[in-house]
């Protein structure tokens, strides 16, 4: 390499690695339909729009827990707008325990439940709170590695929920477009050198509502929508919207929507390996606060490892069994057997 510019020869064994083993994907995120079309890849980002009281930050959780439960990797959380450190944790804890972790709920965890949640959460998640303080990106990855300094831990992940959270160059005049364009730059970067996945959740900008049969909503955002520009796009790996259904609106085959249905809609997927473009239906559980898929037969179907991990089961050896004695008469006789007479 010299100054920026690559030859072939350079990377060489990297090229013939990539040839002979093709491009790792990343890991399982629990829910089988869209495990088919996202994962989540280290060193990479992962970009979440969504319109307000959408689901942006539940589907976050949905997706790190997965990943820190099926994978064991480590996350290092900045979400101020879910709330304090200890009502972020409860949150987690609430998804990791599929069932209300506040105990004055009329079904919640048992002691002995939330004793077990606990010991998982603490080792899987950190949150990173600035108080009052503002924060910017490079606060933010300073921080993280503060934390694994102190802790002696690596990161695998890190949430930022959501990008409004953080301080940026607008403030100081710049174009929005280029403010955002700079700080995901640095997100990019950092992600690459350090071998995490950042995740980021992205409000969008105002979008004007429709009404059909007799309902008002909020169409499904796109690229477009997003506050602060295309720029996402540009500078993103795997972009994904999340769009809350409107009930009793009809969808595009004639059929109502669920009160509890999401479309996950991958909108953006770099290395193509690592996911593909599509949407998957999917629904919030309130009570479980988890998502869930709907099998072909209407059952529902939870986050769950991945099968193709699972031990296969030994393969039976089969031993033929040797035919039994030829019966002499008087034996045949006391048996009731009839013999043929030859």
């Amino acid at each position: 390499m010299r100054n920026n510019v690559f030859q072939l020869g350079d990377v060489k064994d990297s090229l013939m690695s990539l040839r002979t083993n093709g491009v790792k994907r990343g890991e399982w995120v629990g829910l089988p339909t869209l495990s088919e079309y996202y994962s989540m890849k280290k060193g990479s980002t992962t970009y979440i729009y969504a319109g307000a009281h959408a689901g942006k930050s539940q589907f976050t959780w949905e997706m790190i827990m997965n990943v820190a439960q099926y994978s064991g990797w480590k996350f290092a959380i900045y979400s101020p707008e879910t709330g304090s450190p200890a009502e972020v944790f409860s949150e987690l804890l609430w998804v990791y325990l599929r069932k209300p972790f506040l105990a004055f709920d009329e079904i919640c965890a048992t002691d002995e439940e939330v004793k077990n949640a606990i010991e998982f959460v603490e080792k899987h998640f950190f949150i990173i709170d600035s108080g009052l303080n503002s924060l910017t990106i490079e606060g933010f990855y300073t921080a993280v590695g503060e934390l694994e300094e102190s802790t002696g831990l690596k990161m695998d992940g890190c949430v930022i929920d959501p990008f409004t959270e953080l301080t940026t160059d607008v403030m100081s005049g710049q174009r929005e477009d280029l403010a955002i364009g700079a700080v995901l730059t640095k997100v990019r970067k950092y992600s690459s050198e350090h071998n995490v996945h950042t995740i980021i959740s992205v409000h969008t900008k105002y979008i004007q509502s429709r009404i059909q049969d007799g309902i008002s909503f909020i169409p499904k955002p796109t690229y477009n929508d997003i506050a602060g520009g295309q720029m996402w796009s540009r500078k993103g790996m795997m972009m994904i919207s999340v769009w809350r259904c409107p009930f009793g609106v009809n969808d595009p085959n004639g059929v109502p929507y669920a009160a509890n249905q999401v479309e996950i809609t991958i909108t953006k997927a770099k290395p193509k390996i690592v996911g593909k473009l599509g949407t998957v239906t999917m629904f919030y559980d309130r009570l479980s606060n988890r998502y869930y898929e709907q099998n072909n037969d209407g059952t529902k179907q939870y986050a769950i490892s991945n099968p193709a991990n699972a031990p296969k089961e030994p393969e039976q050896l089969m031993i033929p069994t040797p035919p039994p004695p030829e019966a002499s008469p008087s034996e045949a006789f006391e048996a009731g057997t009839q013999l043929e007479i030859k």
